[in-house]
């Protein structure tokens, strides 16, 4: 279309022939504000002790709500079981399982898109959430040992019975992350498959294999916790490093 087609198509559009005198006016004060937008200071970015604070206040109660009734049935259990101390690794699958729904919350709502795309990337937003969920994991197993030792009326396994908290600890944490970073609304029943299944087999373990929680055996537990707690801080880091390029952590399904 030729500038007198153009001009005569204009003109019936809009009823009225285009000033120029209002047309140069448009554009100087376009080009004003976009050399005030060019010359503006950045925006500040919201540091991530702020960002956590506000995950606080979306997911920090869910996080500690679920994590006080699992410490509960916990507790519970614990005073009614024998031999306690062989027992711990059982119970501490179900901690991890209980952030499960915060963790997983993206994936099963399908909003892992969405959080790719805001300003706080979606590893940042696993990050806090990670935070929280440890913090509160922390709380609740130190008052687990500390429920154990009043119930021992010993201080003598305290490292023992340390060992057998972070180690089925690390490997359910580990598991639920490598789950999270695939990504799926699968893995929500997965990863609860995984946590029930890991309390069978600790179960099992303290039948079948009792020496292994007997003192000579503590070297296997302080191999246990130095892999696992190496995966587990690999995976942190690999967070840390998604969070700095600004990238959800895994893929988006």
């Amino acid at each position: 279309m030729g500038d007198r087609n153009l001009e005569n198509s204009l003109y019936h559009s809009l009823g009225q022939e285009i000033e120029s005198k209002r047309l140069d006016e448009t554009i100087k004060g376009c080009t004003e504000i976009m050399r005030e937008y060019k010359f503006s200071k950045e925006e500040p970015r919201t540091s991530f002790f702020y960002y956590l604070s506000d995950v606080f206040r979306f997911e920090g109660i869910p996080i500690f709500i679920l994590q006080a009734v699992t410490l509960l049935l916990v507790c519970l259990m614990i005073t009614s079981v024998a031999d306690i101390p062989q027992n711990i690794p059982v119970f501490m699958p179900l901690f991890v399982l209980a952030v499960m729904p915060v963790m997983f919350k993206s994936q099963f709502y399908g909003m892992s898109e969405i959080e790719a795309v805001t300003r706080a990337s979606g590893a940042q937003i696993m990050l806090a959430k990670l935070v929280l969920a440890g913090a509160a994991n922390l709380v609740c197993i130190t008052l687990v040992l500390c429920l154990e030792v009043l119930l021992q009326n010993s201080y003598s396994e305290l490292w023992q019975m340390v060992l057998y908290c972070l180690v089925p600890y690390l490997v359910c944490m580990t598991g639920m992350l490598r789950l999270v970073r695939l990504q799926r609304k699968e893995s929500v029943p997965m990863g609860a498959a995984v946590m029930i299944g890991s309390c069978v087999c600790w179960a099992v373990t303290s039948r079948v294999i009792p020496w292994i929680y007997a003192t000579s055996a503590i070297g296997f537990w302080l191999i246990a916790f130095f892999v696992f707690g190496m995966f587990f801080f690999k995976e942190v880091l690999f967070i840390v490093e998604m969070r700095k390029e600004g990238k959800i952590y895994g893929i988006i399904a």
